[in-house]
């Protein structure tokens, strides 16, 4: 069959013409020998496209086939993005107190909680992050980051500012915690000194007092004390700086000595401190009863009844004593069975004369208040300590290296806006009901599987594993 000459224009070695129902098309061939014929034989390849009087049409495969392929790019993703949705709100701050660096401050903030790294790390991982995407003009080098916390920690006003956007009117909300410590390893660090804390460890340190919200199980101010200040001093300045007028100081058993209170009450401190089970300041007589009615009343606390009694001390001040039965259960259980294992400490006569202290909690306090409210006021102490824990393990915060009193400040803003990433996917958790069988790292680990892959020049979500589609559903997350 003769072709017209805008049909042959387009033959080329390597293909052949057909002609289907009235339409040309270019096919590829090829030639193999066949041993059976002894001869070669023609075999029809893919189809190339078919030919117009206006000129060849390529077939879509075979355009794609012969599209240049751009690097596969695969970035983390899901974490990153449960991240930022839960401090949504944080960012919008951030972004009007902070609006020169708010984008570094959060993405270093993501990657400290996310990968526990310290700083000269974290432009790594955020290469490796979609966030590089959303944020290009962003850079975490080693060089910046340094910058960074000497601008932040230069920012104490706006930093305070950020805690004042925290902060509601809601009376009896604040606990003032008494002091934790972080070492310093740094010798430029003039507030790191030599100050006791409870491991009796006297490195160089720096002492942090954090006030924190009851209602949002998170702390809503932090400040940075010299290592060997006395507490007492720097509790009335702290609330005064943060604006806070009715913070309860809620102290550990240590703190209490008649010297401390004096101090506290000379400055107007509202306080609930604990006392040692052997404090002369207990009156054990209504435990001793075999009946409760020498109690004042109970309560229901965490799915428990605990019984009290109170009764007023001079100058003001009260001591609150409570008995959790299920405690006083489990208390003396451990002591008979330590009788058996530990006969050297422990013995019958010792069970009986502690026998009334089993399962109580003893407080002394200025604060007038329900039983009820006293006792939940001390209980959040326990969510405080859970707060330093993870700051100082899940965060790997529990020193630092910063050569100056700016970049320490600095770094430890970024530190607590990592606590509050942390803390907000905890209390998530918490709503979810499913704190039980998950912790806020097992939920970035499986978040993190999620990952953004860029093809020829387009990002698109990769597929998402049973096991991680279910945590997303359990916390009612739309990946997008």
């Amino acid at each position: 069959m003769e072709h017209p000459d805008w049909v042959l224009k387009h033959k080329r070695k390597g293909t052949e013409l057909r002609f289907i129902r009235g339409t040309y098309y270019l096919y590829e061939v090829k030639s193999r020998w066949n041993p059976e014929k002894k001869r070669a034989q023609k075999i029809t390849g893919r189809l190339l496209g078919k030919i117009t009087p206006n000129g060849f049409i390529p077939s879509p495969k075979y355009e794609l086939s012969h599209k240049p392929l751009h690097p596969l790019t695969v970035k983390e993703y899901g974490a990153t993005y449960l991240i930022f949705s839960v401090i949504d709100d944080v960012i919008k701050k951030l972004a009007d107190i902070f609006p020169s660096c708010f984008k570094e401050l959060i993405t270093a903030a993501s990657m400290k909680v996310l990968h526990h790294c310290p700083a000269k790390n974290m432009d790594f991982f955020f290469r490796c992050s979609y966030l590089s995407e959303r944020y290009p003009d962003v850079s975490l080098s080693e060089k910046r980051i340094s910058s960074l916390f000497r601008e932040i920690g230069s920012m104490r006003d706006s930093i305070t500012s950020f805690f004042r956007s925290l902060i509601n009117k809601r009376e009896n909300d604040y606990v003032l915690m008494d002091a934790t410590h972080l070492f310093s390893k740094s010798q430029s660090i003039d507030i790191a000194r030599t100050g006791y804390n409870s491991k009796h460890d006297f490195e160089p340190q720096v002492n942090l007092l954090f006030i924190y919200s009851v209602s949002l199980t998170l702390p809503v101010y932090y400040r940075i004390v010299p290592g060997n200040l006395r507490e007492v001093k720097a509790f009335t300045l702290t609330l005064k700086e943060s604006g806070i007028k009715d913070a309860v100081l809620i102290a550990d058993k240590g703190f209490y000595s008649e010297a401390n209170i004096k101090r506290l009450e000379e400055e107007g401190l509202t306080f609930i401190i604990p006392l040692r089970r052997r404090s002369a300041l207990i009156n054990y007589s209504p435990l001793e009863k075999t009946d409760k009615k020498g109690m004042d009343g109970y309560f229901k606390y965490s799915g428990r009844y605990i019984w009290y009694y109170s009764y007023p001390l001079e100058g003001g001040r009260f001591v609150h004593c409570f008995l959790d039965e299920r405690l006083r259960i489990e208390e003396q259980r451990d002591y008979l069975s330590r009788i058996e294992t530990h006969p050297e400490t422990h013995s019958i006569e010792g069970f009986y004369e502690r026998q009334h202290r089993f399962g109580t909690l003893a407080v002394l306090t200025n604060l007038r208040a329900s039983q009820e409210d006293i006792y939940i006021h001390y209980k959040s102490r326990n969510s405080i300590e859970v707060m330093i824990d993870a700051m100082k393990n899940v965060l790997d915060a529990d020193s630092s290296y910063m050569r100056n009193n700016m970049s320490l400040e600095g770094w430890m803003f970024i530190t607590y806006i990592s606590l509050i990433c942390y803390y907000r996917i905890y209390r998530l958790l918490a709503e979810k009901n499913l704190l039980s069988k998950y912790s806020p790292l097992d939920i970035l680990k499986y978040m993190s599987e999620i990952k953004k892959v860029k093809i020829n020049g387009v990002w698109y979500t990769s597929e998402i594993t049973t096991k991680t589609q279910k945590v997303i559903e359990k916390l009612g997350l739309h990946i997008t």
